[in-house]
């Protein structure tokens, strides 16, 4: 811990942490003698800099002295509870100035490409969903097919079992399996390496298969370039073929052992359609358990502005302003929130001793300090409301009873701007048995937090992608940029097994 003296150096010479900030305003508010120190330091600094020589050439100007002054008791006390209340507020509100540049402070991304399609994918490495923004890194595909959109423009289909490894937005190096590419204008250069040597295309349709044994490349249109070592680069034209070997020869290019950028499209149709019916499947059995309280499918008559609640004896839910639009698949629906008066209204009526909600939504940003899941009308006596914070935290909220006060139960970041955009699935529980509250994303636990009061929740009415507060006329603006695709609520613990099901 730095001495008084040194904290007030730092602050005169503009070099204050956050940390010493913190201190020396603790230490102004709880020593009166530290604030007379202060006025003589600010007295000093102030007499160095009158008294410095001006420079003129050929000539010297010396300030007049000031004149001297006698402090009595009282005054130096009274000027030094002064210099100390206006060094608080300098120091906080140089700290706060300290904070908002550095929240100000633009984001960065690594990535350089981004999985856009994906058919039956099964990973050696990190599992990875369509729509999520790649690192330079390898990529060990042990089954399916997985499209790639490079950042300069290429797209690469690649084949299970495959290994790539991303080193720029303009080159990879596979070093095991087949990959087509296609490379507009715009990405010509782009690059792909083997352990054989590298391809360098110039504007066109390419497979790639890596073995080995050997590596092929085929063109199907354009041109290519093959650099292998030791060896003169050889040209390779539309509908030639050419291994990676000595003295290998021209031959012909078999596109149909290559998937295509058709089949891929083909494929995934396929695949969505399979998990639609999937997912319709396991709707209905979960809408058979009796501690469901609602459950919101969204596949409802577009020109109805209700949602049907599947739950048995719930209530449906009410529309007010959010449109229509596309949800995880073609077959399914969702509602899109934009505006300050898009929502769902909907009411849990009683008590609830235990709850877990869980939610498909893709999140478009996070425009506003709080932006609102689910969120009860109003605030107090246990009232729920399930946000996340600008900084990317998801956080349930829950007011004590009888307006003492109340808890948030924040989860570590994990809406980044490499997230927005893509449909994630969401899960909270407060569990009153285990005195805990659980947060959920994607069927994994993100956290575990002690619960601080477990009596029962009070939901009542509440909205879906918004909030209104009855309380006052002017109404805090917390609704979400992004859309719902599923909403469900039961007043029981659900296992960490019965969520990561609702994710497959």
């Amino acid at each position: 811990m730095l001495e008084a003296d040194s904290l007030i150096q730092h602050y005169l010479e503009g070099t204050l942490t956050d940390a010493e900030a913190e201190e020396l305003h603790t230490r102004l508010q709880n020593d009166a003698q530290l604030g007379s120190k202060l006025l003589q330091h600010f007295e000093m600094d102030a007499m160095l800099r009158a008294t410095k020589p001006l420079a003129v050439p050929g000539k010297v100007i010396q300030p007049a002295l000031m004149p001297k002054r006698r402090f009595t008791f009282a005054t130096v006390t009274t000027v030094a509870a002064m210099a100390a209340m206006a060094a608080c507020i300098a120091l906080m509100g140089a700290w706060m100035a300290m904070s908002w540049l550095k929240s100000d402070v633009e984001a960065t991304t690594a990535s350089v490409a981004v999985l856009t399609r994906g058919v039956n994918l099964e990973w050696d490495s990190a599992a990875i969903t369509p729509g999520t923004p790649l690192s330079p890194g390898l990529l060990k595909l042990k089954s399916g097919i997985a499209q790639i959109e490079f950042y300069q423009g290429a797209r690469v289909v690649i084949e299970g079992p495959a290994e790539l490894r991303l080193i720029s937005s303009g080159e990879a190096t596979c070093t095991h399996g087949k990959l087509s590419a296609n490379v507009p204008p715009q990405a010509k250069g782009f690059r792909i390496n083997t352990p054989k040597g590298t391809i360098v295309d110039l504007g066109t349709e390419f497979g790639l298969d890596v073995n080995d044994a050997s590596a092929e490349v085929h063109v199907f249109k354009g041109e290519v370039e093959l650099h292998k070592a030791a060896e003169s680069m050889k040209s390779l034209k539309e509908g030639q073929a050419m291994a990676f070997a000595a003295e290998s020869q021209l031959r012909a290019a078999n596109a149909s052992s290559f998937a295509s950028l058709n089949e891929i499209h083909a494929r995934t149709a396929l695949s969505d359609h399979s998990q639609f019916e999937r997912w319709q499947a396991q709707s209905a059995q979960r809408n058979a358990d009796p501690s469901l309280k609602a459950h919101f499918d969204f596949q409802d008559d577009e020109s109805a502005r209700s949602l049907r609640n599947h739950a048995h004896a719930g209530e449906d839910g009410s529309i007010v302003g959010a449109s229509w639009t596309t949800g995880r698949w073609p077959e399914k629906r969702a509602l899109e929130f934009r505006n300050v008066s898009d929502r769902v209204r909907l009411s849990v009526a009683g008590e609830t001793k235990a709850l877990t909600m869980a939610v498909w939504m893709r999140v478009n940003g996070l425009d506003r300090s709080l932006n609102s899941i689910f969120m009860s009308e109003g605030w107090g006596d246990r009232k729920v409301h399930w946000q996340i914070t600008r900084e990317g935290h998801i956080r349930l909220g829950v007011a004590g009873s009888a307006g003492k006060g109340h808890a948030d139960y924040d989860s570590p970041v994990f809406f980044t701007p490499e997230r927005f955009g893509r449909w994630m699935h969401l899960a909270v529980v407060f569990d009153p048995t285990a005195k805990e509250v659980r947060h959920y994303a994607n069927g994994a636990l993100l956290a575990r937090l002690p619960l601080k009061d477990a009596s029962p929740l009070k939901l009542g009415i509440a909205e879906l992608g918004n909030w209104n507060d009855r309380r006052t006329r002017s109404v805090a603006i917390r609704h979400l940029s992004g859309a719902m695709d599923e909403f469900a609520l039961w007043d029981r613990v659900l296992g960490e097994a019965e969520i990561k099901a609702m994710t497959k």
